[in-house]
């Protein structure tokens, strides 16, 4: 029988589908942070279910995970509610969202189908999260949940999903897969020696921004970014990146970066963040996946020629980073300065965080947002494009062509999702007492070894 979690892996790409039911995935095993989200996922929905029967719905019949199928298509459902006024049932189903998203509607429209046909329904729920939910001194379950009747929405989806879902039944009874059924994203493909066989070297996919252009050009056998028609329509940015794949050489607007770099005012910073952002919030003040600010480091060159000097920090002492971080940055940041990050959105937001957190301090931190340079617009914007970027303007990407002494090997933590979760198990008293300062200098190397990178790439760019 075809599953609700087969449907949405065929809406992913129909090739997974059929990797999956003829047992070709290629094995991977799950990443520490991966387990970390699934036991996210466990945690909300028992919340959830605690809050459907003590607070929504209380004294109500409420079925809890009931499986159901038809024959051809099978269903697990996250709750099922007996009204006994109508004789009908009321769905609900849980999502760690904090918003109704598209994907939810073809999720519930497929379980409908399955179970209009065994039992009388009558409303359609999505139970998620409640974004403006802000935590308090301890958990207030009856404003973290918001259950929004979507049975109008559903009801248009069902003759779209109706049709989807055979086809999806018909991708698992075929022997052979159509190369059609292929998905568009090679790193994060799990069957890549069926979707994607004899990648070449510099494959069309790299192509910044091409997305679902991909599959027109696939069908007309092109694979390669050397072999991309001269006809087919490029912006600007992908243009650059075609005419540095072709004569593998890097592509350098000289000028327009020293223009952009001429406008840094000493003394200069070299800022970045971690942060770890929860479902359910840790401390008191705090949204849903609201972003804790639990380490920064700093480099400063107070003049042309000075050696940088290194500021850092990292708490996880079981309570708020905020404020204790805030302080401590601010001491070394000082008034005045360019900062340079590496994409500014994702730096000023955290400003803005930490100012909420720390009322004291918010014009002294939303001060810093006016200060900061986003270092990696050079790079996402065409002003400097290597081949060996493949495609990409990350600090990842950038840094070990750059730089190659400066690479990612040699440290215990080598990602930021092991960072975040490095530190969430320090909050939480997971790492032993013996353990705790290794894996604290484990923390402030990785985060260290991202901020000298900023460092050497701006004195790359100097010197060109």
């Amino acid at each position: 029988m075809l599953t609700k979690s087969d449907f949405l892996t065929f809406l992913d790409a129909p090739m997974h589908l059929w990797a999956k039911s003829h047992d070709q995935i290629d094995p991977k095993p799950r990443s520490g942070y991966d387990q970390h989200l699934a036991q996210q996922g466990q945690q909300v929905e028992a919340l959830a279910k605690q809050y459907l029967e003590q607070i929504l719905l209380p004294g109500q019949d409420l079925v809890w995970q009931p499986s159901f199928n038809d024959v051809q298509f099978q269903i697990r459902a996250d709750a099922l509610v007996w009204d006994e006024t109508t004789e009908v049932y009321d769905l609900y189903e849980i999502k760690s969202a904090t918003s109704v998203q598209k994907v939810h509607q073809y999720d519930l429209a497929f379980q409908i189908l399955v179970l209009e046909g065994i039992i009388p329904l009558h409303h359609t729920y999505l139970l998620h999260i409640n974004k403006s939910y802000q935590h308090g001194q301890e958990l207030e379950l009856e404003h973290l949940f918001t259950a929004k009747e979507l049975s109008a929405e559903v009801a248009e989806y069902k003759q779209e999903v109706a049709q989807l879902r055979q086809a999806a039944w018909q991708v698992t009874q075929l022997a052979k897969p159509q190369p059609s059924f292929a998905c568009i994203k090679p790193q994060s493909c799990p069957c890549p020696t069926l979707c994607h066989p004899n990648l070449p070297e510099n494959p069309i996919y790299s192509l910044p921004y091409l997305g679902k252009k991909a599959v027109s050009l696939r069908e007309t056998g092109t694979l390669a970014i050397e072999e991309l028609p001269e006809s087919f329509n490029l912006n600007p940015r992908q243009r650059i990146y075609v005419e540095a794949i072709r004569t593998g050489k890097a592509v350098i607007d000289n000028q327009a970066i020293q223009a952009s770099l001429a406008g840094l005012q000493y003394p200069l910073f070299f800022l970045d963040y971690e942060t770890f952002n929860p479902a359910v919030p840790l401390f008191p003040g705090y949204h849903p996946y609201e972003h804790i600010v639990f380490q920064y480091s700093l480099f400063k060159i107070e003049e042309p020629g000075a050696q940088p000097s290194h500021f850092e920090a990292v708490f996880a002492d079981g309570s708020d980073p905020a404020p204790k971080i805030v302080p401590h940055l601010l001491e070394n940041i000082g008034d005045r300065g360019s900062i340079l990050v590496w994409n500014q959105v994702f730096e000023a937001g955290r400003n803005k965080d930490l100012a909420r957190r720390c009322p004291l301090h918010a014009q002294r931190l939303l001060n810093i947002i006016e200060r900061l340079y986003d270092l990696m617009l050079i790079f996402r914007e065409g002003q400097y494009v290597d081949p060996r970027f493949q495609g990409s303007a990350s600090l990842k990407a950038v840094l070990p062509v750059l730089c190659s002494e400066l690479q990612y090997g040699d440290l215990t933590i080598q990602n930021g999702e092991t960072a975040m979760l490095t530190w969430y198990h320090l909050h939480s008293g997971l790492i032993s007492p013996a353990d705790r300062q290794t894996t604290i200098d484990a923390l402030k190397a990785y985060c260290k070894r991202d901020t000298y990178g900023m460092v050497a790439i701006w004195e790359h760019l100097c010197s060109l």
